[in-house]
């Protein structure tokens, strides 16, 4: 999980600890109340109650011994003091002297600097880099220390926006602009107070899935900028863009890398335009070690060379010191002496140094004690050793590993600094909106409940509210836990994901959040004031039958990504099936004022299924419906419950057989059953159901199925055994009943007879269902081993026991099924599925999705196919899973002759789910 390869071999430890903070324990209701005392912004809680800390990687790393030994030896002095020399010689040899440093920092640490190290290193005359030296920083100054990195972007926005306000002409009036693949919050409030317009251009694809096989093998570059998109708009707006700003890696991408041949091209085009490109250069370190990990011709060069190469595309950059420097304060602001911005902007640099002194200080030390000039230097050497790095990135990327694994979703591939949660899959089926802030909900409960602080990165910190439609469309929804450096151990990891999968666990129950003060506040995340807004603990289902069905379905349909064709497709034959009655709203009580059904767990007249191939997590989604009479009044429904109910049942049954049929001539036929409907439709009708439909969205085409029941007489088991019979002989399947009927015990029992309704007859299934009461797995995998090629005794009893927490059986509370499924060109070759009524043997439905995550795991199945379950389950979800059973039905394992296995998954809507949690009893 740890490693960058296919090894399970982690990479060597890069560091000791030898300082140890204990941390103060609060409890929950005590965390509580300190929230409230600051209007539940989670800036403004007190860091001491904090027991893990993701707020920010900014300044909260923890130092090295060489840091703290330069510390030690730092000079204060105002003017010149020799930290001031140390930085500036850092910058050269980290950014462009690549192997080949000098390291002068040395010679300060060691106590040995002469005079002849002032004459010949600080105060010689470089030029035409980065860092200008000697006579040349003072008349052409090109390097600015500040405080921090936005200190660097002020700087850099509000000097060059007023030197293109001297120069602008009736002709070049519009407004200015910065195009970048991200923008970082203070970068785009710097650029933007300063009067620029902001254009954010991401490669396309940052939220798209990313299979958890390929993390630490592959990279996708999703910091990458779109290029292309870059191009049209210089091209729509000449003249416009005045600078086009790299982030790397991309802090608004979720930390994801920009790739060399990215830089390049970018430098290329910027070139070809004439516009300045600048670095926001905070976490350049870690972009490089992407680009020697992931890209084709870097793996053989070094961090060094491959930040040089790098920076030799930029004309400028700013840099928080607080991020890869490894230091506790401090940025800067470097543009490239005779360069583009340099020649373009002439005399900026002076403009930059007037204002550098004005707001931050002289320019020797730019707001930075002499300390922290020096731990910056250090910092700097430290922060590109490649054992360090890779340690660094292998614990995020570790971080975003565990959580996959227990079903949480990350935004994928892990980036370099932050594991970032994808918000809109954590609350998939929810029914959260943006402007919910459902997601600083979710950082609200998490430090009250566990102490553990985390930072919202979507539509509350980007201000989705405040947007344009179009905006609006670019705004991820993400929480972001960035890592500190140096600092977390595994126990810190392990407790976090815990603590989010316990959350995750009851999503349904976190509150949305309001904005109570500072709503139109700049950066209002860092001052506004905010409270929580509890969800209802017992959500009724307000829409009609077919509404709630559509949202349901499609939000299943969006799990698969299933195309819009498709999707098309399925709400179609969800609205045909449930015709009138489907326009109807769902009641909220639990009297008869209600259809009652054995269709759905909960007696909802339909229920949701979702075939899924283990080999490749490929997925069919299906429904089942049960036709309802068209009653207008409480007073019809009454009659139809205490009068002949499957009499009416069958009546609508028959009308939807017409309807199917009528809409679907080209694929559809009513032939056999047409030849079998005496046997099954009666005068008289008894038993629980007369007929159910079945509609099913395949590879192939659309299909429908008619269930029928054995029992429509009403007698007993041996006229449901002759009915059985008796229509498969009329289908000319005699002998294929024959084959089932030798497999069966006294016990056993024919529940459903189903017809592929399909005008392809020779291909068409007839399927007869077949329980086991009391029966163990072994006996039901023998069964299935004498009738079905391609059965395994194994798989079937391996996938019993799963299902049923450890044990073989024999199973009383419910019995088995055995689906057998037979044609007319191979009559005697049955494909066989297993039922297994898994709600009836576990205590909730989060015993049971462990249980079938143990199983996937055991099968070795794709990621997609666990991805895709998750999301299939969260999509009918309307409570935690462990408040009781009732949305998984019943757990399918289907065997192929070529020996290929599927699994489908029988979910309830839960329509009628009782207010306290337990399922609705028939009535």
């Amino acid at each position: 999980m740890n490693s960058f390869t296919a090894t399970a071999t982690p990479p060597p430890p890069s560091h000791c600890a030898v300082v140890v903070r204990s941390l103060l324990h609060s409890r929950p209701d005590e965390r509580k109340k300190v929230l409230e005392d600051v209007e539940y912004n989670i800036f403004a809680f007190p860091a001491g109650m904090v027991i893990c800390d993701y707020l920010s990687d900014s300044g909260t790393s923890a130092m090295t011994d060489v840091q703290w030994a330069t510390l030690m030896r730092a000079d204060e002095s105002y003017g010149r003091n020799w930290g001031y020399y140390c930085l500036l010689d850092a910058f050269r040899d980290i950014f462009e002297r690549g192997r080949d440093k000098q390291r002068v920092f040395h010679r300060l640490l060691t106590g040995t600097a002469d005079i002849a190290l002032y004459r010949e290193k600080f105060l010689f005359p470089y030029q035409d880099g980065f860092v200008n030296g000697g006579l040349h920083q003072l008349e052409r100054p090109n390097f600015f220390i500040v405080p921090q990195g936005r200190c660097a972007e002020f700087l850099l926005f509000s000097t060059l926006m007023s030197m293109i306000k001297e120069v602008s002409t009736p002709s070049n009036s519009g407004r200015p602009a910065v195009v970048s693949n991200g923008f970082f919050d203070t970068t785009a409030a710097n650029a933007a107070s300063a009067g620029f317009g902001l254009q954010t251009f991401t490669q396309p694809g940052l939220e798209s899935s990313f299979p958890q096989e390929l993390i630490g093998r592959e990279n996708p570059f999703k910091g990458n900028l779109d290029v292309a998109a870059t191009e049209a708009f210089l091209t729509e707006h000449p003249g416009e863009v005045v600078m086009i700003l790299l982030t790397i890696t991309n802090n608004w991408a979720a930390a994801q890398p920009v790739s060399m041949a990215n830089i390049r091209a970018t430098a290329s085009l910027a070139k070809r335009g004439q516009i300045p490109l600048f670095f926001d250069a905070c976490r350049f370190a870690e972009n490089a070690l992407f680009i020697q990990l992931y890209e084709a011709g870097y793996s053989d060069k070094t961090i060094p060379d491959i930040v040089q190469e790098m920076f030799s595309y930029a004309d400028g950059f700013t840099i928080s010191l607080k991020k890869d420097g490894l230091a506790n304060m401090g940025g800067a602001l470097c543009f490239r002496d005779k360069g583009l911005f340099a020649s373009k902007y002439e005399g900026i640099g002076l403009q930059l140094k007037e204002r550098q002194i004005v707001y931050f200080g002289n320019d020797s030390y730019g707001g930075m004690s002499g300390r922290d000039l020096m731990a910056a230097a250090a910092g700097l050497y430290e922060v590109v050793k490649e054992p360090y790095l890779r340690r660094r990135v292998t614990q995020v990327q570790s971080f975003a590993m565990k959580l996959q694994h227990n079903g949480i979703a990350v935004l994928s591939p892990p980036g370099g600094h932050a594991v970032y949660l994808d918000m809109e899959d954590f609350f998939y089926g929810c029914d959260r909106k943006p402007d919910d802030f459902a997601s600083v909900g979710f950082t609200l409960q998490l430090l009250q409940d566990y102490g553990i602080r985390a930072a919202e990165a979507g539509p509350f910190g980007w201000e989705w509210d405040r947007k344009s439609p179009e905006d609006r469309k670019k705004i991820p929804n993400l929480v972001r836990f960035a890592v500190p450096r140096n600092m977390m151990s595994d126990e810190h990891i392990d407790y976090t994901v815990a603590a989010i999968k316990e959350l995750y666990a009851r999503r349904h129950t976190i509150p949305n959040v309001e904005i109570t003060r500072g709503k139109d506040s700049r950066l209002r995340h860092f001052q506004c004031g905010m409270r929580p807004i509890p969800m209802p603990k017992s959500p009724s289902v307000t829409r009609t039958y077919l509404g709630e069905a559509t949202r349901q379905l499609s939000l299943i349909s969006r799990a698969i990504n299933q195309p819009e064709t498709k999707k098309d497709q399925l709400l179609r034959a969800i609205a045909l099936a449930t015709g009138e009655w489907g326009e109807k709203h769902v009641s909220v009580e639990t009297g008869t004022s209600r259809w009652a059904s054995n269709v759905g767990n909960d007696h909802s007249p339909f229920e949701y299924s979702v075939a899924m191939d283990q080999s490749t997590g490929d997925a069919e989604i299906r429904f089942v419906v049960e036709a309802q009479p068209n009653l207008d009044s409480a007073d019809e429904l009454q009659e139809q419950v205490q009068c002949n109910a499957p009499e009416r049942l069958q009546e609508s049954a028959l009308q939807l057989n017409e309807e199917i049929a009528a809409g679907n001539q080209a694929t559809v036929s009513l032939a056999r059953f047409n030849l079998v409907r005496d046997i099954f439709m009666l005068p008289q009708p008894k038993g629980k159901f007369a007929a159910w439909h079945s509609y099913a969205s395949t590879k192939t085409g659309s299909e429908w199925k008619v269930y029928l029941n054995p029992f429509a007489s009403g007698g007993a088991n041996s006229d449901s055994l002759a009915a059985t019979r008796e229509a498969f002989g009329r289908l000319g399947l005699a002998s294929s009943w024959e084959l089932v009927e030798r497999t069966m015990s006294a016990h056993d029992f024919v529940l459903y007879f189903s017809l592929d309704l399909s005008s392809t007859l020779e291909s068409a299934r007839v399927k007869v269902y077949i329980a086991h009461p009391a029966t163990p797995a072994s006996e039901v995998a023998r069964k299935h081993a004498a009738i079905c090629p391609g059965a395994s005794d194994y798989e079937i009893q391996r996938f019993c026991a799963v299902m049923a927490g450890g044990s073989l059986g024999p199973y009383s509370a419910k019995p088995l099924l055995s689906c057998f499924a037979f044609t007319t060109k191979a009559p005697d070759r049955p494909v066989g599925t297993v039922h297994f009524p898994v709600d009836a043997y576990a205590d909730n439905d989060a015993e049971i999705q462990y249980r079938i995550d143990h199983y996937m795991q055991e099968k070795a199945v794709p990621s997609i196919f666990k991805e895709r379950y998750r999301k299939i389950i969260s999509g009918v979800q309307r409570r935690p899973l462990d408040q009781g059973p009732g949305i998984h039905a019943w757990i399918s394992l289907k065997q192929s002759e070529t020996g290929r296995l599927s699994n489908t998954f029988y979910l309830s809507s839960e329509l009628f789910r009782a207010a306290e949690g337990g399922r609705v009893e028939a009535s």
